[in-house]
């Protein structure tokens, strides 16, 4: 069985990277990079999309969804956004629905994959969004609350080109912010879509606000800590899939 999972860049994914021999490889005769390790009877693909709309969307088409060595099921993995108060940070949640406000992509999830997640620890949700950049404050949280309960920013358009391919899908993200908190910088300014620090704009706005550097360390523990959960439940998911092998197709 080849199972792809999917990060928006290495930070989400470095935890199972030390917990499994992944090895840098081009991913089959799609001429792009990935990780892959085997578990059990399974190879285990990893494809870094980048962040935001733009940078998924360009990384997924050069991914080759029709090729005879795609995928037998694709998890769209990373961290998420609470956008209810019944989400805390290190929750693990796993959508039924995933969408774009506009519905330029939207897709149900595996229902097979979805209950075997749930089964494993999951929490059931209704509708993940897939918002085109970071939600950053309270505000916006609240104001995108009336169409979901969580917000990423990958999600949708990978489970949408998953369900054209007719590859069965899920979706299995951790809570990294809670509904009611700002994030401590404006981390559009301060990283680039493949998640690595600009220098000179994380230190113009440590000096803008220097009273937020708490919250900045705290905000990185607590993504760091939620990072580790995701992939102590993918780990072990992953393991079990042997069991819902049958009938996915």
């Amino acid at each position: 069985m080849r199972v792809l999972v999917t990060f928006a860049v290495d930070a989400e994914f470095a935890p199972w990277r030390k917990l499994q021999e992944f090895k840098k490889t081009k991913l089959g005769n799609f001429g792009i990079w990935g990780f892959t390790c085997t578990l059990g009877e399974k190879e285990v693909q990893v494809f870094l999309t980048g962040m935001g709309t733009k940078t998924c969307q360009q990384s997924l088409a050069r991914y080759d969804f029709g090729s005879a060595e795609k995928p037998d099921l694709i998890i769209s993995a990373g961290l998420a956004g609470a956008l209810t108060e019944q989400l805390k940070p290190g929750d693990t949640i796993v959508p039924e629905r995933v969408r774009t406000l506009d519905n330029d992509a939207d897709a149900q999830v595996d229902e097979l994959l979805r209950e075997k997640a749930v089964l494993a620890g999951g929490m059931r949700l209704e509708t993940l969004i897939t918002a085109m950049r970071i939600v950053q404050t309270v505000v916006e949280k609240k104001r995108l609350s009336c169409f979901g309960q969580a917000v990423d920013m990958e999600s949708a358009y990978i489970m949408t080109k998953s369900v054209q391919a007719k590859i069965p899908c899920v979706t299995i993200r951790t809570i990294s912010d809670s509904f009611d908190e700002d994030l401590p910088i404006d981390f559009d300014r301060c990283f680039t879509p493949e998640g690595a620090v600009k220098p000179m704009n994380l230190l113009h706005a440590i000096v803008e606000r220097p009273s937020g550097l708490p919250k900045l360390i705290r905000f990185g523990k607590q993504s760091n800590q939620a990072a580790h959960k995701l992939i102590d439940f993918l780990n072990s998911f992953v393991v079990g899939l042997d069991q819902v092998r049958v009938g996915m197709r």
